[in-house]
């Protein structure tokens, strides 16, 4: 028996960027338009995970079994 475990986890992540200094104040801590990191940053996850939540269910190697009754989250 095969099954499929889904881990939900949180984690801490560092993302770093290079930006220009026009528009940053350092007096203000305001660095304007970088507020966000851009996709231009490289994002690092530190050694520290938590896992919320799991499941667990049976897994079946059939791709499509109309035999088995169908679930929605709607």
């Amino acid at each position: 028996m095969k099954y499929l475990v889904r881990h939900w986890i949180t984690v801490d992540m560092i993302a770093e960027e290079v930006i220009d200094g026009d528009g940053v104040d350092l007096k203000t801590n305001n660095i304007g338009k970088h507020e966000e990191p851009s996709d231009k940053a490289t994002y690092i996850v530190s050694d520290y995970v938590k896992v919320k939540r799991r499941t667990i269910e049976d897994y079946d190697e059939k791709l499509n079994d109309s035999s088995k009754e169908r679930t929605s989250n709607k």
